[in-house]
């Protein structure tokens, strides 16, 4: 059962006329574990995700980085361009030139 249709069973059970309060308290419990539950899964899959960005920009960090020993400084200044507004885009914490 997905998500969406468990939180609506149990919010019809809270809802329903012929529900008794302790199905409601039991029904209401579930929904707020179901909410916290999923509020913990997605903060967990956005910080697994952030982790991947931020070493796909170290290793693009990297390239740039060897570029830069070749002195090729106009592609290295747009680079550190991108680089520098994707990692702000993301938060994270800007390092090497720019």
């Amino acid at each position: 059962m997905s998500y969406e249709d468990e939180l609506r069973r149990l919010q019809t059970i809270i809802t329903a006329d012929g529900s008794t309060t302790e199905q409601r308290n039991a029904a209401r419990e579930a929904r707020n574990k179901l909410i916290d539950n999923s509020i913990e899964e997605a903060f967990k899959r956005f910080q697994d995700r952030t982790a991947e960005f931020n070493a796909l920009m170290g290793r693009l960090r990297g390239v740039i980085d060897k570029i830069a020993a070749n002195q090729l400084s106009g592609i290295v200044d747009t680079l550190n361009g991108v680089v520098g507004d994707i990692q702000k885009a993301a938060g994270g914490k800007q390092t090497g030139q720019g």
